[in-house]
């Protein structure tokens, strides 16, 4: 499974699945979010899956345990491969996102990369998952290491806040793709610099190639 997932900040069916064929070289996994999924539904996801890829449902459940526990079971019968539920939920509403049978992997959100973050806090966070019996969660690259400490190898990080430069925007905490999987991220998370760029596919392809050395 490649590293890089793309996210399909758009709101356009068709041009989702114009950037899923560009980009499908460098990607097996693409992010659906709620610009997207709430506009074309369960059909998008189809689609997607028919083109030979796998979807990452990123609606960051956070909601009551039996609720959340529905909405896991729905997004494992439309076939989606990983979705996000909230670590502010609390350790109750994972464990009964967890207790599905044949679910999707479930990845847990930190905190927001558009947020500042003590460490320790997120780490904190990761611990609860991890107990909760959560496949991974999602944490910016500045706490991959610290994450790896208190969790183990076989605990995924999921990392956002991806730039292929040194700059910042909306988001606090990011950083470069090569730092992201040296620090040892097991997916980075790429929207807006590969979507947005004029030559899509060449971007995706310089992340791939950097991921790859």
């Amino acid at each position: 499974m490649k590293k890089l997932i793309v996210a399909l900040d758009v709101s356009e069916k068709e041009k989702a699945l114009s950037l899923v064929r560009e980009l499908s070289p460098y990607a097996d996994i693409f992010k659906v979010g709620p610009i997207l999924f709430i506009k074309e539904g369960k059909e998008i996801v189809k689609s997607i899956k028919d083109l030979g890829k796998e979807v990452f449902l990123d609606l960051k459940f956070h909601d009551i345990p039996a609720t959340v526990q529905r909405a896991v079971e729905s997004a494992r019968d439309i076939g989606v491969y990983s979705l996000t539920l909230h670590s502010e939920g609390g350790k109750e509403m994972m464990c009964a996102a967890s207790s599905v049978p044949g679910r999707p992997k479930l990845w847990a959100v930190t905190v927001l990369t558009s947020q500042k973050a003590k460490p320790e806090d997120v780490v904190k966070r990761a611990k609860l998952a991890k107990d909760a019996g959560i496949n991974g969660v999602i944490a910016s690259p500045l706490e991959i290491e610290e994450i790896r400490k208190a969790c183990g190898k076989d605990f995924s990080v999921v990392t956002p806040g991806i730039r292929i430069q040194e700059t910042q925007d909306d988001q606090k905490r990011v950083a470069t793709p090569l730092s992201a999987v040296k620090a040892g991220a097991d997916f980075i998370v790429v929207g807006r610099p590969i979507i947005e760029d004029s030559n899509p596919a060449e971007i995706a392809k310089r992340i791939s190639e950097e991921i790859e050395r």
